[in-house]
């Protein structure tokens, strides 16, 4: 008994770290996308007219683009951590 415990304890602890370190990585490099894309839509947002920017603030368009960010790095942090290491286990 102990013998199949001790044989099942390190592979079952590879697939953990191998699962773990799979998750940190695609989180990571999610992160940096989305981070280059919000830098890349405030370099343009700068760029704006004077006019445009007020109407735009005025309205609410930089908080819904906040938003909209935020929820879609929030979702794939999500689906990461949760079905990211399936692809790798797959069979």
């Amino acid at each position: 008994m102990w013998a199949f415990l001790a044989a099942a304890v390190g592979p079952l602890a590879i697939r953990a770290l191998v699962a773990i370190g799979f998750g940190v990585v695609s989180f990571t490099g999610v992160q940096s996308a989305f981070s280059a894309l919000t830098s890349y839509a405030q370099t343009y947002w700068s760029g704006m007219p004077a006019a445009v920017l007020q109407l735009a603030t005025i309205c609410g368009v930089h908080t819904a683009l906040g938003l909209v960010f935020g929820a879609m790095v929030g979702r794939l942090a999500v689906w990461t951590v949760m079905n990211g290491s399936k692809l790798l286990f797959r069979g």
